[in-house]
């Protein structure tokens, strides 16, 4: 595994919050002082995943997951990959 910085802490206000990490795109969300980043790649098909409506949704075959797990709602096996992130002198960091 790789630590990769996010940044400082300052940078984000409102969660859950889309970033790039490596040229690919994730998810940043907080819940009670966690943060986590969730892959926006939909796990069936691979699609990029939009947030609407405080979730996450695939607008290909519009399979929708859980805005703090990144549980889906169809298929409950199913899930977006996520990332523990470490907060560290005011920065996060990811390891991936």
């Amino acid at each position: 595994m790789k630590e990769i910085a996010l940044g400082p802490l300052t940078e984000w206000t409102q969660f859950p919050v889309e970033v790039e990490v490596e040229q690919k795109p994730y998810f940043l969300v907080k819940e009670n002082d966690k943060y986590e980043l969730f892959s926006r790649k939909c796990p069936h098909a691979g699609d990029i995943v939009e947030l609407e409506d405080g979730e996450f949704v695939c607008p290909m075959h519009g399979w929708t997951f859980e805005a703090h797990t990144g549980r889906c709602h169809n298929v409950p096996s199913a899930a977006l990959k996520n990332y523990e992130v470490i907060e560290r002198n005011g920065h996060l960091f990811v390891q991936i």
